[in-house]
């Protein structure tokens, strides 16, 4: 019993000794990494302030390095061009350690949003494939609404078909190399647009995507990867 009380007592002082601090300190989650794509139909620089201290300008057609931002709360993201704002109420949580790609897409006559967040993947250095995935974010489409993704002159890369806004359930191994990717509209041998002489390297993640050729008309994609 003496021996009991005598850890109960221990129990208590660091209890109130905690108590005194008034402070409860958790650890602080990794920072997340977010890439910035510009597919609008026609804002050629699309300027993304994060949280109002950084800003990224991205080219229409291009994508963004990552870059860091705080995980574990609330992010404010405002989108526009240099010299307007489009929409400034978006905001996204983010896990430790996550690296996230958002598409940024829209026109300067309607809104301008993204589209859902899509969770990039980091390999080990060692691995000796790399990994692949596309998202399809061309607007103006008929023919090229629904798209399937193919190695020119060899086998189709992605089992699906995607529509606009959808991205591969997966990422797809692919060897190191040079290749050549086209989109076909789904279910035909109608190849709708080409990038050609890509070299993939080994431990790398890489995203094929599609969007609106300049300017936009009906069926006119363009084909890129990063």
């Amino acid at each position: 019993m003496l021996k009991q009380s005598g850890l109960l007592v221990i129990l208590i002082g660091a209890m109130l000794t905690g108590c005194d601090s008034g402070v409860i300190t958790f650890p602080a989650p990794e920072p997340a990494l977010v890439r910035i794509a510009n597919v609008t139909q026609n804002v050629p620089v699309s300027r993304v302030t994060i949280d109002s201290t950084k800003v990224v300008d991205v080219p229409r057609g291009d994508a963004s390095q990552f870059t860091e931002v705080s995980a574990g709360r609330p992010v404010t993201f405002t989108i526009g061009s240099p010299d307007k704002v489009f929409r400034s109420n978006l905001k996204y949580t983010f896990g430790g350690g996550g690296r996230v790609i958002l598409f940024v897409r829209g026109d300067t006559t309607s809104l301008v949003e993204f589209r859902r967040e899509i969770q990039d993947t980091l390999l080990p250095s060692n691995t000796p494939n790399s990994v692949i995935r596309f998202t399809h974010m061309a607007e103006t489409v008929d023919k090229a609404y629904f798209l399937e993704v193919w190695i020119t002159g060899g086998e189709k890369l992605l089992p699906e078909e995607y529509e606009p806004g959808i991205s591969s359930l997966n990422y797809k191994s692919i060897q190191p190399g040079t290749y050549s990717f086209e989109v076909r509209e789904g279910r035909t041998s109608n190849v709708i647009a080409t990038l050609q002489n890509v070299t993939i390297k080994s431990g790398q993640s890489y995203m094929l995507y599609s969007y609106d050729a300049e300017p936009p008309l009906v069926d006119r994609v363009t084909l890129k990867i990063f």
